[in-house]
């Protein structure tokens, strides 16, 4: 009998487990994601169990790549396995990121590097100061304070910069008179870690796009339409764009091990796009 009793216990911790699981898929989907069929595995950067904390961190999530709390770089693929039979595979570079300008890094040895191949250069290479984006990249993250650039605007030189006071600045920049060098015009706060309750970590940013996202250290905000059901019915009605707090995160933080503003990746293997 007692036996039957620690067969019939296990039995109901393991539904339970699978059950809680399944509720944060359920909840995760209602929060505006479709559910991919591909699991996650990463052995590095996903826990084992809920009470795993030895696994490495993620800090930026790009849809190629991974960037640990360490700056390590992992080379991800979402649907196909490397040949170590899971979705990641630790990059052969000989740097750690320290900053990120879209797919370029400054490293924590003061030289920036590709993360990608570029034309002619090859990924993890570093990038040459006789190359024409090199003053720009490097007018930028010369500074350490600078932690996560993304260009907005190439007409107006705008470029989003999170800085590591936990605000998002708006910098625009421009060549100066004699058109060969880049030069700073102007700076102001373009997302306040005031305005959304706590620093800013992490972001990404197309207008009118709902891959826009801001991640705090408590919160994740998306831009989503307000007036979704509408503008997506009429075609005389226009979305009306407005970030807000995700409810994915509010539920199940804990559960989500990465996120790019389109792809989520939970804590145990299941992946997810955003739909809406």
């Amino acid at each position: 009998m007692r036996n039957k009793l620690k067969i019939v216990f296990v039995f109901m911790m393991v539904l339970g487990f699978c059950g809680c699981d399944g509720d944060v898929t359920r909840d995760i989907r209602h929060a505006g994601y479709t559910l991919n069929s591909e699991k996650f595995v990463c052995s590095d950067l996903m826990p084992k169990d809920d009470s795993d904390i030895s696994y490495k961190k993620i800090k930026y999530f790009n849809n190629e790549y991974i960037i640990t709390e360490e700056g390590d770089i992992y080379e991800i693929s979402l649907n196909l396995k490397y040949s170590n039979d899971e979705n990641c595979k630790k990059a052969n570079a000989s740097f750690q990121v320290d900053g990120l300008f879209g797919d370029v890094a400054r490293a924590k040895d003061g030289k920036i590097y590709y993360l990608t191949t570029q034309n002619t250069a090859s990924k993890y290479s570093a990038v040459s100061n006789s190359e024409d984006s090199y003053q720009l990249y490097n007018l930028l993250l010369s500074d350490k304070n600078n932690l996560k650039i993304q260009a907005i605007d190439s007409s107006t030189g705008s470029y989003y910069i999170l800085k590591t006071d936990g605000n998002v600045y708006n910098y625009i920049v421009s060549r100066d008179k004699d058109n060969k060098n880049y030069v700073i015009v102007s700076s102001n706060i373009a997302y306040s870690k005031t305005e959304y309750n706590g620093d800013i970590v992490d972001f990404s940013y197309k207008k009118n796009d709902i891959s826009s996202y801001i991640k705090t250290n408590k919160q994740v905000f998306r831009l989503r339409a307000s007036n979704y059901e509408d503008c997506q019915k009429y075609a005389d009605v226009e979305c009306v764009y407005k970030m807000t707090e995700d409810d994915a995160f509010i539920k199940h933080r804990e559960k989500i091990l990465a996120f790019n503003g389109i792809n989520l990746i939970t804590t145990y293997g299941r992946t997810f796009n955003v739909q809406s």
